[in-house]
């Protein structure tokens, strides 16, 4: 009986003791958050360091940036192109007829010049024709000479009875006889010697195919691959060898829509290889393409490079730049400038000590310069280094006022051209000046 009373009583005393726990609980934590301030009040008062506000309020700190003027300078219009070099001639040397690889007589990396013996395949079934078209040349031969032995007796025959035929001695009819023999024996004449020249023809064709068992180099130039081993069968259609032409090199580059009307035919192109650093090259414009691609609108440009030294080999990456030879005054900016947000292009400048972003239309870069065409005026000072870390009202202070490698905002004078990403030390590409910029400055 004691027992059910005192599992009774706890159960009533056990739900009051779990709320008064709880409200407990609760009266910890919200004196914990109210102890809070005064825990924090001396980073509160450590003025413009991490964790704390500026010095006499709270608030954001201010960011350190450097600034540059927007200025005017020269420009000087340029292309960057890329492309992989390839011989100017591959050609496959291929036997004109089928057989047996009997001598190779060069291999990969050989040079070789025009005309000189590459390979033989054997020939011992054409010499044996060769030689039995000789024969017959010389039993032909022999017929003539009978023939005309022939024909010589017939005239001799006939002259003499035609003059018994007028003296009245013999008939008409002896003579027409005679006639007839010697116009056979003509006939025949004329049937060996054209026998002699079908032997002649055989002969030379047999001559002809004699030296086809003897390949040759068709240009001069350096054998990049060797195709077959000696002994095997080949083909017209098998390739003996792959001789290429390494002097000049050529460049396949695009140019797009708008530039390509601008290229002429002989402009000089300075020429660098990403595998050949230090190494300059200057090739020229042989070929410019009537059509443009339906598809990218671009139109395709042939660029001869001297080879010197034979240096350039094929499919190596190259950067090409094209001066247009134009040059403008314009209004330029520090590159270091120029971030974007999504795909328009801008600068932040600066308002009562706060970052103010500013859209722009840009054109051509330099190695260090962008030009604005829209959005700034000459004089304007524009954050150069820490723009990328802003935004729209962000407060900044400008380390050792307009200082920097952004200051002074002058442009020297230089080449420039249309920015690309795969441009070499900055370098211009052929994309419209909207596209250009973006990939020049940084995305923020």
């Amino acid at each position: 009986m004691f027992l059910k009373k005192s599992i009774k009583a706890l159960l009533i005393i056990a739900p009051f003791a779990a709320l008064i726990g709880y409200t407990g609980y609760r009266v910890y934590q919200e004196t914990k958050k109210s102890d809070a301030p005064a825990a924090g009040a001396p980073g509160a008062q450590q003025g413009g360091r991490p964790g704390g506000g500026p010095p006499g309020g709270g608030g954001p700190r201010a960011q350190q940036v450097q600034t540059g003027a927007a200025a005017s300078g020269r420009i000087a219009e340029t292309i960057s192109l890329t492309g992989s070099l390839r011989s100017k001639q591959v050609v496959d040397v291929s036997p004109r007829i089928a057989g047996r690889l009997t001598q190779m007589l060069v291999d990969t990396g050989y040079p070789v010049a025009q005309g000189a013996l590459v390979a033989v395949i054997e020939d011992d079934e054409i010499r044996q024709q060769l030689e039995r078209s000789k024969a017959a040349l010389a039993v032909v031969d022999a017929q003539i000479a009978q023939r005309n032995a022939e024909l010589n007796n017939a005239k001799i025959e006939l002259d003499r009875r035609t003059q018994l035929v007028e003296s009245g001695v013999l008939s008409r009819n002896e003579l027409d006889t005679l006639q007839m023999r010697h116009a056979v024996a003509q006939s025949q004449l004329e049937l060996a010697r054209a026998q002699r020249r079908q032997s002649e023809a055989e002969q030379r064709e047999l001559s002809i195919r004699q030296g086809q068992t003897r390949i040759t180099a068709p240009i001069s130039g350096t054998v990049s691959r060797r195709h077959v081993t000696i002994g095997a069968m080949v083909s017209s259609a098998t390739p003996i060898v792959t001789v290429v032409s390494n002097s000049p090199m050529i460049v396949d580059a695009q140019v797009s829509e708008r530039d390509v009307t601008r290229i002429r035919r002989g402009l000089s192109v300075d020429v660098t290889i990403d595998s050949l650093p230090g190494e300059k090259f200057t090739g020229r414009i042989m070929r410019i393409a009537p059509t443009l691609d339906a598809q990218t609108r671009n139109g395709m440009v042939e660029i001869e490079i001297p080879n010197r030294g034979g240096a350039l080999k094929g499919e190596m990456f190259a950067r090409l730049t094209l001066n247009l030879g134009s040059v403008r005054e314009t209004l330029l900016i520090p590159r270091d400038a120029l971030i974007y947000r999504g795909d328009q292009p801008g600068v932040f400048m600066i308002e009562e000590e706060k970052a103010k972003y500013v859209p722009l239309e840009t054109g051509l870069t330099s190695e260090d310069r962008i030009e604005v065409l829209k959005g700034l005026k000459e004089g304007d000072v524009v954050v150069t280094r820490g723009s990328n870390l802003l935004k729209d009202g962000d407060r900044v202070r400008v380390q050792g006022g307009n200082g920097g490698p952004g200051a002074g905002g002058g442009a020297p004078e230089g080449s420039s051209g249309r920015p690309a990403a795969n441009g070499p030390n900055g370098a211009a590409t052929g994309a419209s000046p909207g596209r250009d910029s973006k990939r020049e400055g940084r995305r923020q």
